[in-house]
Formats: structure tokens, sequence, C-alpha cells
């Protein structure tokens, strides 16, 4: 795609300078349970643009990509711009625009799936929960997108890139007499064979009905491993806005002004990076068409760098770390491009086998219900293995995980695994924690 006119017409209308992003988006849908239900087809354009006159800066989007949507969209936001209040902090839109060589991002079997060739990977699924007894699909959905981008600026520059993706989730409900369990597992990736719809429903279902037998446990202090999954997930939730130099500079992350202290445990790493291969956030560009690269956030367990985009980047006299991410109103900020906690060198069975009273969380809940703003997490273990002298006892729910962060990952943390695990373009090893409250919910 190339959308030069775009800049033109900003021009024509009194810009002095702005950007543009052009997203046009190709989503295949099919909701199920035990059953099809629904195959839907969506698909558009979507124009972001960021227009200023002097420190006035205006912000504009649209669906309407015809000559006189484009024309009226870039008069819009150069009239926004001119009457909004002027930021001092505004000294121009991105130069520099590029591209980092990113691989396995976008799969040409995906964007070529066709709705029967879906529909197979829905009953693969499907089949796969039914082959356990006594369990049936509840609810299940499977979504392939494809996104194409074009970025550019009034300096006359202009990158694109394009991806793909696939998400299939599926849950299923166990049923005996007097009792029930409900167990849900999803897969995620950029290309097609590394979703295997068939495995994903068969571990549904043995895990639906692993859990008719699950128990509260008493409140107390247990040694505490989260599953890689439920780790990943809960460093999204409470990292990825800490780390924006935007929550930052708001005075809204817990990090603010902690550049080289030591906050978190030795053997901690955390990084960003858009580049590898085939993960979730791998891009290579951001949406402001700045090549991605890796920032290392936490080099053993020391606060490195805070992640920017250009505007942030300009109040603190830096260059953008490559994260911008756009927002539906035009805006930009910085976020992760994926999460990643660099593993360890321990194993699952290791971890277990070397715990005497203990919990392996394998689902949670209520992570949301954290404030990242504070440092405070909250999440409900839904789906855990009690663990007692090395050897998984019995099954665990309704464990609540709550307390600081950042004392969590300081002191708390014992080890890490040797294999990553994804939730969405988070990244994490199993992680075990010594001596963590529990309460019985």
């Amino acid at each position: 795609m190339e959308f030069t006119r775009i800049a033109d017409s900003l021009i024509r209308f009194g810009a002095e300078d702005g950007d543009y992003m052009v997203t046009r988006g190709d989503d295949l849908i099919v909701d199920f349970a035990d059953k099809v239900k629904a195959i839907r087809f969506t698909s558009g354009y979507r124009i972001y643009i960021r227009a200023s006159v002097g420190k006035r800066v205006g912000f504009y989007t649209s669906s309407d990509l015809s000559r006189e949507g484009v024309e009226e969209a870039a008069k819009t936001a150069v009239e926004i711009a001119k009457v909004s209040p002027e930021d001092p902090y505004w000294v121009g839109a991105p130069r520099g625009l590029g591209l980092t060589d990113v691989e396995g991002i976008y799969d040409s079997r995906l964007a070529e799936l066709t709705p029967d060739e879906a529909i197979d990977m829905v009953m693969s699924a499907i089949e796969g929960v039914s082959s356990r007894p006594g369990v049936r699909p509840v609810r299940g959905s499977l979504r392939v997108g494809v996104r194409e981008y074009t970025i550019g600026n009034l300096n006359g520059e202009e990158v694109s890139r394009r991806g793909t993706s696939i998400f299939i989730y599926i849950s299923g409900r166990a049923e005996e007499p007097g009792r029930s369990a409900v167990y849900t597992d999803f897969q995620n990736s950029r290309s097609l064979d590394r979703v295997k719809p068939y495995e994903l429903g068969r571990e549904v279902g043995l895990k639906a009905c692993e859990f008719l037998d699950a128990k509260t446990i008493s409140t107390g202090s247990y040694d505490l491993i989260l599953d890689g999954r439920v780790a990943a997930s809960i460093f999204s939730v409470m990292l990825s806005q800490a780390v924006s130099a935007d929550a930052v500079q708001k005075g809204r992350s817990p990090l603010a002004g902690k550049i080289g202290c030591k906050l978190l445990f030795e053997d901690v790493t955390f990084v960003d990076d858009g580049t590898v291969p085939g993960y979730v956030g791998s891009r290579p560009c951001d949406d402001e068409g700045i090549p991605v690269r890796r920032n290392v956030l936490f080099d053993r367990g020391v606060l490195k760098t805070y992640l920017y985009d250009t505007y942030t980047a300009n109040k603190e006299n830096r260059r953008s770390t490559g994260n911008a991410y756009r927002s539906t109103g035009g805006s930009t900020a910085p976020l992760p491009n994926n999460l990643i906690l660099n593993p360890g060198d321990y194993t699952l069975e290791e971890m277990i086998r070397d715990t005497s009273k203990g919990v392996y969380a394998l689902k949670t809940i209520g992570g949301w219900l954290s404030n990242p703003v504070s440092g405070f997490l909250n999440a409900t273990v839904t789906h855990g293995y009690l663990i007692s002298n090395g050897s998984i006892v019995g099954r665990v729910k309704g464990a609540v995980i709550s307390g600081d962060f950042y004392q969590l990952m300081n002191v708390k943390v014992v080890g890490l695994s040797k294999e990553l695990h994804e939730s969405m373009n988070s990244y994490s090893p199993h992680v075990k924690f010594e001596k963590v409250q529990l309460s019985s919910k």
C-alpha cells in the first residue's frame, strides 16, 4: 500500500508536520461449542492521522479510504490541531523510518485459509475435548487475522509491514453426579503449523476431568510455582505500563526515578524484543515506523531503561526504542513488543521435587484487578496442584495470591525453569517463589 497522498493533503490544508498510519484488517472468525455456531468475516481499513501546526497537535481517525474520505480526514486533523492548546513538549513527527528484518510473522497459508479449513480445525478441537468420556465442549472461538500497515510522515518517508495471526480457545466441562469442573485453554501463533487443535482439545478434556476433585486449601505460607503462562500474564499486567515512559512521565509508574536501582531478584532479567522470529508481538517497525530492537529492561534485577515512542523520547532528549502503539484515537504510547523473562536452569519436575509444602498454579483469574500503578498484585488460583514432600498430592482451587509485586519478585524468587511459555505477547519460564502467603477464598 502507498498513501503518500495523505501527506500531500495534510500539507495542502496547512499542516507543518505530522504522520499517518493506514491499516487493513481481514478476520475470519468461527464461534463454536459442541458444534459450529457462527462464521463471520470482517474486513476494513483505518486511517490514523497526527497533524501539527506549530506546537499545536491534532489527532483524527477514519475508516473512509476514498479520495474524499482521505481529504476530509486530513482537513479535520489540521483543523483540530489549530484549535488545540500548545504542547511545549512537541518537537515533531518521527523521522528515520525503517524496518528491522523479522522472520516468521507472515504465513501465506493463514492468509489464504478457507472457511472449510477453519471449520475442520474447529471440529478437531471439539473432537479432542469429546475424546474424554464425560466431557463436552461448552464454548470456543477461532480467529484468523491478516494485517497490513503503512506508516508515513510529511518528510516523504513511508514504510509498510504485514503479519498474520491465529488464535483458538476452547472450554470443556466435565460432569459427574454432584460435581462439575470447567477448564479453558488456548493456542496463539503467527503461523498455521504451530496450532494443534486436536491436542489442545484433548488437553482441555483431560484437565477438566482432573479438576473435578479440586479443593480449597487453608490459609497459610506456601512455596508457589507459577506456570509459565500464568507468570507471563501477570508480568504483562504489572510491567507493561510500569516500564512505559508515558506512565513514568505522568507519575503513574512505581518505577519512576529508579533507573540503576536493583529492584528484582538477581537472576531476573526482563527484555523487550520485537525481533524474535514468530513471536506474537514481533514486527519490523512500531506504529510510528521506527525499527524495533531488543531492549534490556531489567538486567539481573537492575532497572536499565524505560520504553519510549518518539514523543516521550523527545521529552528526555532520547531516541525512541521502537515501541510506539497507536490508540483508537490516533495518539501513540510506548508498550512492550514482546515482554520476555529470560529462562533459568530448572525443570518443572525439579521445582516440584524440591518443594515440601507448596502450590503449583496452573490457571488464575482476576489478575486484571491488580494495580500496576501501586505495584499491588491480586490473582486467584482457579486450577492448581497441592505439593507435599516433593510430590503432587491433590488439586487446588480458590487460593488468592496478593501483595507487593516487587517484593515478591525481589526477595521471594528462588528458581526459573529452562523453557519459555507465552501468554499473548508476554513470555516467561515457570517461576518458583518461597514462603508466599496464600489465602483461601
